[in-house]
């Protein structure tokens, strides 16, 4: 009878250990989809600000409120809103205000404020998982790693900076380093068998 009951409170304790480690792969992924979701969140807005950016610089002149709209998907009075327009209708030819503009845009609309909102979800999150399992420890240290880069480029949707070329270059070296790290992530995750 003892012999029996000690073998169900083992395996009791087996089961739960492997439903804890469960619960903590299925948190480190949670974490890691965030993050992955999140960075395609503030992809779109630096893809915006590249795409402003360039057709400025491009321009080589004013650019009409319709133009700009159009580059833009929005609104021409959302442009007139908050873009400098002359008193022809057309917007100055000034990169580093256009993108100050559109920044201001993304701010008032809230996808800014929903990106940070993540971000600091996101980070939240990370630190409830810093005593990972030893069969967790690789994945979690990649986890950090993601995180690192993912900061970086979440920021840049709230600071746009630098040259168009030192800025693209960076959005595209972060994003393929966030994507390379979910990769690894995933190809380092023990399995739940």
């Amino acid at each position: 009878m003892k012999k029996a009951l000690f073998i169900m409170l083992f395996s009791g304790l087996l089961i739960g250990c492997n439903s804890q480690a469960a619960e903590y792969g299925e948190g480190l992924q949670d974490v890691a989809d965030q993050m992955l979701d999140n960075a395609a969140k503030a992809e779109e807005i630096l893809n915006q600000y590249a795409v402003v950016w360039d057709h400025t610089i491009q321009s080589g002149g004013a650019i009409p409120v319709s133009e700009m709209s159009t580059i833009t998907g929005l609104e021409e009075s959302v442009v007139r809103g908050y873009f400098e327009v002359n008193n022809i209708d057309n917007i100055p030819d000034d990169f580093s205000n256009n993108i100050h503009s559109l920044n201001a845009y993304y701010n008032d609309s809230g996808d800014l404020d929903h990106i940070e909102k993540t971000a600091d979800e996101i980070k939240n999150k990370i630190n409830e998982l810093n005593d990972p399992p030893e069969e967790f420890e690789k994945t979690y240290d990649e986890l950090l790693d993601m995180y690192t880069f993912y900061t970086e480029y979440v920021d840049m949707a709230f600071n746009p900076d630098g040259s168009l070329q030192s800025f693209n270059e960076k959005v595209n070296q972060l994003s393929s380093d966030i994507a390379g790290k979910y990769k690894r992530i995933e190809a380092v995750m023990p399995n739940e068998n």
